[in-house]
């Protein structure tokens, strides 16, 4: 960490890595939503409005989950 002090409480370091790890999903999910958009984009195809709004919302829950695991690790860090 940038203020030199050193991780070695073993629970920091498990809240850390647990918030981590329950990041990948939603990063997946995410990289899967992206593709869906790539993919009709590069074909020129056309994308409705409906379906738009619908991967919308459901990159919105999977970043407020990303933003939720990335503060529970802050939090264990700055509690260190």
């Amino acid at each position: 960490m940038g203020n030199g002090r050193v991780l070695n409480s073993g629970a920091t370091m498990h809240s850390v890595l647990g918030a981590l790890d329950d990041m990948e999903p939603d990063l997946r999910h995410l990289d899967g939503l992206i593709a869906a958009f790539q993919i009709p984009g590069e074909g020129g195809d056309s994308i409705e409005p409906v379906a738009i709004s619908s991967v919308a919302r459901s990159a919105r829950g999977t970043l407020e989950e990303l933003e939720r695991n990335w503060r529970v690790a802050i939090r264990a860090l700055q509690e260190h």
